[in-house]
């Protein structure tokens, strides 16, 4: 999905636009007007956009002026100029970083910069991959130190005072102390790889990203916290308004987002604090916060071990305890990360292998056991499902594994608790999904003359654009533009049929910016006109 905003103070040629790209469900693009570059202004300070296609010579502020502000807004967003001038000169300063067409130009014209625009946003997620010799020289010595320092701050083993101005220059953390942050939080899946050096690589094209997105435009710091989750700390450098801010860090966390599935294949959500914060408050409220990503799928933004020593003759050989072992700590990370069939084929592995134990007193299998009982433990409290499965699974079996017959009942048993856990929690998730697009659908049936643009619909349901786009159109199996365009066109047919309304009044109650561009439309849709249409309809009528 790309957000386009066109700005002409020409209604005829803003309309004539909208119209155009409107038909291009193809590229599920979210169309926002503006009369001028005020108004476009006003637009920019709230939301993200990726596309401006603008006039050059407008009064109160030209094209040129409000290319200046877009740039620095949103600097990743490419323009557009629609003009009148043919003289190069004229946008020369500009012409690096913008395109333009000619108002007496084809449609075509203006389609083919559009998808110029697209190709050149997604070629700029890709990340220029690095040669070993030049990620060892990227690598900041102090990122350790200050990525601990921090963690060990938000888990409570440091206290707040030892953030002085001082040690905060001194580990390279970017931040005043005195100062509220702004904060983002990234809860991502494990990023378990067999091979370390892979491990490493996409940590640091990870840590890349993260710099290109947020610290090029804010100085402020970030580091791991708890395997699954990334923290940022942000301060802006200009004094711009609160909401401003707020818009412009999950603009950026939206890009992150695309980007680090096109280069990683890799999803990550992002909550971003809806206001700045003193560093006393985000410390108390964090466990919160992170309990509250728990609900979160894989690609959502909303604004809100083992110890390896046995006690005890064993009958398994060291080194088959020594791969049991690591398949607990990736255990860890898919539990950790909520990753249901990792997790399910983990225990599935547990459950094969153990079953050659025969001894319920085996010391590695009842620390193994009383290692997964506790993680699922802990997700049934966090996610409320006592209730739910205290009769479905008897949890009681969690705590004393003296209740199982054999290691591989009692593993069984332990997988059996965690499909019904995941079952539980696909099944609200699923829930919400259909009680979210049922609100949308609901909403643009009673706006349908109205704003029903993705970003207003994303703003009814509190969701981020993108997230909303895939949702719906998983659920439904069409776009969101697609499903508006078929309410639209099926009231027009009926209207045009059942009414004696004009071609205009149509128009007007159907949300159409003007009658030429309901003509477009519907000729686009039927091969005829409305009139021509409702001609067609009343001599079938006539023919019976």
């Amino acid at each position: 999905m790309y957000s386009v905003l066109i700005v002409d103070d020409e209604k005829m040629i803003r309309d004539d636009v909208y119209g155009l790209l409107s038909m291009e469900e193809s590229m599920e693009l979210d169309l926002t007007t503006a009369a001028s570059g005020v108004e476009a202004q006003a637009i920019l300070e709230k939301r993200k956009i990726d596309i401006v296609i603008m006039d050059i010579n407008m009064p109160q502020m030209s094209g040129l002026e409000l290319y200046d502000i877009v740039r620095e807004r949103w600097p990743f967003c490419k323009v557009i100029f629609l003009t009148g001038y043919s003289d190069f000169d004229y946008v020369y300063k500009v012409h690096k970083h913008a395109k333009y067409v000619l108002k007496a130009e084809e449609d075509e014209k203006i389609l083919e910069a559009l998808r110029e625009s697209v190709e050149e946003i997604e070629n700029s997620l890709l990340l220029e991959r690095l040669t070993d010799l030049q990620r060892e020289q990227q690598k900041k010595p102090l990122l350790h130190e200050r990525s601990m320092f921090l963690r060990e701050l938000f888990e409570g083993y440091r206290g707040l005072s030892q953030l002085t101005g001082e040690l905060s220059v001194q580990l390279g953390i970017n931040l005043d102390p005195e100062k509220e942050v702004y904060y983002l939080l990234l809860r991502h899946e494990a990023w378990y790889c067999e091979n370390y050096q892979e491990q490493q690589n996409s940590t640091q094209d990870c840590y890349q990203l993260l710099e290109r997105y947020f610290l090029d435009f804010m100085r402020g710091a970030f580091f791991e916290y708890n395997k699954n989750y990334i923290v940022l700390l942000l301060q802006p450098e200009k004094l711009l308004h609160e909401e401003t801010i707020v818009k412009m860090l999950a603009g950026a966390g939206e890009l992150f987002q695309k980007a680090l599935k096109k280069n990683l294949g890799r999803t990550v959500s992002i909550l971003v604090g809806e206001r700045p914060v003193t560093l006393s408050q985000l410390l108390q409220e964090f466990i919160g916060i992170c309990d509250r990503m728990i609900w979160l799928s894989g690609e959502e933004l909303v604004q809100e071990g083992l110890q390896k020593e046995a006690l005890a003759k064993e009958t398994l050989p060291e080194h088959k305890k020594q791969e049991l072992m690591q398949m607990l700590w990736r255990l860890e990370y898919y539990l950790e990360g909520m990753e249901e069939e990792n997790s399910l084929n983990v225990l599935r592995q547990l459950q094969t292998e153990l079953q050659s134990v025969k001894s319920m007193h085996d010391l590695f299998a009842l620390e193994a056991y009383c290692t997964i009982s506790s993680r699922l433990i802990g997700w049934i409290k966090r996610l409320e499902l006592h209730e739910e499965l205290a009769f479905r699974v008897g949890t009681l079996n969690l705590y004393n594994v003296s209740m199982h017959a054999n290691w591989q009942d009692a593993f069984g048993y332990l997988r059996h608790v965690a499909e019904s856990i995941f079952s539980l929690k696909n099944q609200s998730v699923e829930k919400q999904t259909e009680d979210v697009v049922n609100q949308v659908k609901k909403y643009i049936v009673e706006h349908l003359d109205g704003d029903t643009s993705l970003y207003n619909l994303a703003e009814q349901v509190h969701f981020s654009q993108e997230y909303l786009l895939r949702i719906f159109k998983k659920k439904e199996g069409i776009t969101i533009l697609q499903y508006i365009n078929d309410l639209k066109l099926a009231a027009a047919k009926q209207l045009l049929t059942d009414s004696e309304l004009q071609v205009r009044e149509i128009a007007d109650r159907l949300g159409f910016a003007s009658q030429g561009y309901f003509g477009r439309f519907f000729r686009n849709k039927t091969g005829l006109t409305p009139n021509a249409y409702r001609e067609a309809e009343k001599r079938k009528i006539e023919n019976g």
